[in-house]
């Protein structure tokens, strides 16, 4: 009974570790910078204030990944109170070599009101990223055998204001 006890101990912690073995990393993977046509006002809806901003142009920057934004992209955010934007972005990457990529990110620009209100006027550009938190998480699809493997990668975008009409990037593939 002893021995039992003993077995089921050390296996339950051997488990427990293996549960716990991988430590969450991430890679740099690509800069991406959006040019926003002006915003559509959809007005007030059941969760905030739809605003619609369509992509203008962009680039996308790496050693991994270059190419340009399509226009065809755009941002369907929610203004949720004074001082959240819930992100609902969805864009397609041409890429220099000629691969199409679809990429989607969610997630929030959260800052206090004041500094809420100077981004929303196009003066982000003038703040430093840490005055406001702004984080999305990312996902891709795409045919290309050779960019294939972004079908099957979470990565987390750390957003800016860079100048009025503009967003930019920094994304990191969670490995």
């Amino acid at each position: 009974m002893k021995t039992l006890i003993w077995t089921t101990l050390i296996l339950s912690l051997c488990f427990h570790q293996q549960l716990f073995a991988q430590e969450l990393r991430s890679e740099y993977l690509f800069d991406l910078e959006v040019g926003l046509n002006p915003p559509q006002m959809v007005g007030p809806v059941l969760k905030g204030v739809r605003l619609i901003s369509p992509f203008r142009d962009g680039t996308v920057k790496s050693g991994k990944i270059n190419g340009k934004i399509q226009a065809c992209g755009g941002d369907w955010g929610l203004i949720i109170d004074s001082a959240t934007f819930k992100v609902d972005s969805r864009a397609t990457i041409e890429t220099d070599d000629g691969a199409l990529i679809y990429m989607t990110y969610t997630g929030y620009s959260h800052a206090d009101a004041k500094i809420a209100a100077l981004i929303g006027a196009g003066k982000g550009g003038e703040l430093p990223p840490s005055a406001y938190y702004f984080r999305t998480n990312v996902s891709f699809e795409t045919g290309s055998p050779r960019y294939a493997w972004l079908n099957h990668t979470i990565a987390v975008g750390v957003g800016s204001f860079p100048a009025a009409g503009k967003v930019a990037f920094r994304i990191y593939s969670i490995r």
